[in-house]
């Protein structure tokens, strides 16, 4: 059965995969827009703005690309996707920081990219953490500041 060119069990088409080219530029251009687009409120008009922001930066995209033309639904789920794998790129790198034990190096890990840098401009503390300053690192690393510009001696 034929329904609008599209037969009913067919499926649409899959888009191609974005490009670094096109994922660099994502970045950019929502790294312009952060306090809009990464605004923790959730308010009417804050969702408004939001909009307003994605169908504005939707435009921009598409215009500055040659490729295939993006729908605002299609780049926002880019963007939540490019989060959460700097994200957890940044994790792997610290995490293999502080591996004990021994045993060969884990080449593995993924170094910065242009984009991670991007995104972690831009969400900051959410993708590194925050500093514990009840933790015994944070007091010690303290103390020897202190000790360093006072001179004392125990």
């Amino acid at each position: 059965m034929v329904h609008c060119g599209i037969e009913k069990n067919e499926t649409p088409a899959r888009a191609k995969n974005f490009t670094n080219e096109e994922v660099l530029l994502l970045s950019e251009l929502v790294g312009k827009n952060r306090s809009v687009i990464e605004n923790k409120q959730s308010g009417v008009i804050t969702h408004k703005q939001k909009e307003a922001a994605w169908q504005k930066l939707t435009m921009e995209f598409n215009a500055s690309t040659s490729g295939d033309h993006r729908s605002t639904k299609m780049l926002i789920e880019k963007w939540r996707n490019t989060k959460k794998t700097s994200t957890k790129s940044y994790s792997a790198n610290k995490k293999s920081l502080y591996k004990t034990g021994g045993g060969p190096k884990d080449f593995s890990i993924v170094l910065e990219t242009p984009v991670d840098a991007i995104v972690h401009d831009i969400i900051g503390a959410r993708m590194t953490g925050y500093e514990a300053e009840c933790d015994s690192d944070y007091v010690m690393a303290s103390m020897y500041r202190f000790d360093k510009y006072y001179h004392l001696t125990c």
